[in-house]
């Protein structure tokens, strides 16, 4: 299935533009689908994952504007035509 692909670091620059789509089997969580981005970009492994393979704790997902921190966290499962946008978390006060 194919979801689009919405990326707010800094590092889409390093990425060809086909980065704005992906295509990923059906069932895949959020993490899979980040999973699946690394394996196309390698070079962005270390800015999403950390040393054990766990999610950065400053990256931060939507689904279709939705945060996945209110659903399943990264486990989510997309649906074919979502649109996954990956931030950085921002704080403030």
């Amino acid at each position: 299935m194919k979801i689009v692909l919405e990326i707010g670091f800094s590092f889409k620059r390093e990425l060809d533009q086909g980065y704005h789509w992906l295509e990923i089997p059906i069932e895949t969580t959020v993490y899979g689908a980040l999973e699946a981005l690394v394996e196309r970009y390698p070079q962005v492994r270390g800015r999403l994952f950390d040393e054990t393979g766990g999610i950065r704790r400053n990256v931060n997902a939507l689904i279709n504007g939705a945060n996945v921190q209110q659903r399943e966290r990264f486990d989510t499962v997309l649906r074919p035509d979502d649109r996954l946008t990956i931030l950085p978390l921002i704080g403030g006060g």
